[in-house]
């Protein structure tokens, strides 16, 4: 069941991906109206939409600038981004560098702080250190030692459409009185595409003290604008191999899915979690719902 699992989620990040890939401008072919960056060849990046065209030349309607008019021989490429401009404004997606609570290989900004809640009974904090390196904290709101976790990221760009991460976790959790247990989680991450568009593919380990729920895990992302202030976002997490005993009901997977309402400085994000488990060699799913503010301090 976990083999089909992967398969399934593969096929449809496979399909999603094909569909999802840039359309460029090209001479000649029929427009797909919509909003585009126009890419000059001077490295001048343009957001706007095709008003009319020339044998020469386009004009495009931008908010920042109004019209522009663009001789053809200027225009290297023009990727689609999303619908139709409208008059409020184009909020960037600020948290690229997290899924919902999975990361990607992007890196929090350098000296900025960022605060996530979910639920409002759990509350995150991530800082980023360097360009290169970021620390994090999650912990129960209320009840900081029932559950908390630690957090470390090391990043680098490969090329301007890439970048690698190695991230890792550490998570304490409280069943009773007396009893703690401790996990971790360690992971590598590629991300390919930019802060709005991109897919993000992990592979990892967990551990623990007692060598209980430990498996590999598989983790892919995916990330896609559609409006000028929503991006759509799905996070799919496998597990394989746990190493626990059968009699137990233990995870098997994760699929979720759903959007980031962005603004200048914070957003909101809301999606349907579907975890996978295993009771007594059954394989079962519960849709949850999800739910998180997150907030950037700094420049």
């Amino acid at each position: 069941m976990k083999l089909l699992y992967l398969c399934v989620c593969l096929g449809i990040l496979l399909v999603t991906k094909a569909r999802a890939q840039d359309v460029y401008y090209e001479p000649g072919h029929a427009r797909i109206p919509g909003t585009y960056n126009f890419v000059l060849k001077n490295g001048t990046v343009l957001r706007g939409q095709f008003v009319r065209r020339d044998s020469a030349s386009y004009l495009i309607r931008t908010k920042k600038d109004g019209d522009q008019l663009l001789a053809i021989s200027d225009i290297i490429r023009a990727d689609l981004v999303g619908g139709t401009l409208r008059s409020g404004p184009d909020f960037p997606n600020g948290f690229p560098f997290r899924l919902y609570f999975m990361p990607t290989a992007y890196m929090p900004e350098k000296r900025s702080l960022y605060l996530q809640n979910s639920y409002v009974l759990f509350s995150r904090i991530d800082v980023g250190v360097t360009r290169h390196w970021s620390v994090g904290t999650t912990f129960q709101t209320l009840s900081p030692q029932n559950l908390h976790m630690f957090s470390t990221k090391f990043g680098t760009r490969l090329t301007a459409r890439s970048r690698a991460a190695l991230s890792v976790q550490y998570m304490g959790i409280r069943l009773n009185e007396r009893l703690l247990t401790r996990m971790g989680l360690a992971q590598g991450l590629v991300t390919v595409g930019d802060e709005e568009r991109n897919v993000t593919v992990g592979a990892g380990v967990t551990f623990s003290r007692q060598g209980l729920a430990s498996s590999g895990v598989v983790t892919i992302g995916y990330v896609r604008k559609i409006t000028p202030d929503l991006t759509f976002i799905s996070q799919n997490n496998i597990l394989i191999g746990e190493a626990i005993e059968p009699q137990y009901t233990y995870l098997s997977g994760l699929t979720s899915a759903g959007f980031r309402f962005n603004r200048r400085r914070h957003s909101f994000d809301t999606a349907l979690l579907l975890p996978v488990y295993n009771e007594k060699g059954l394989m079962r799913t519960s849709p949850l719902p999800y739910l998180s503010y997150q907030v950037r301090i700094g420049k």
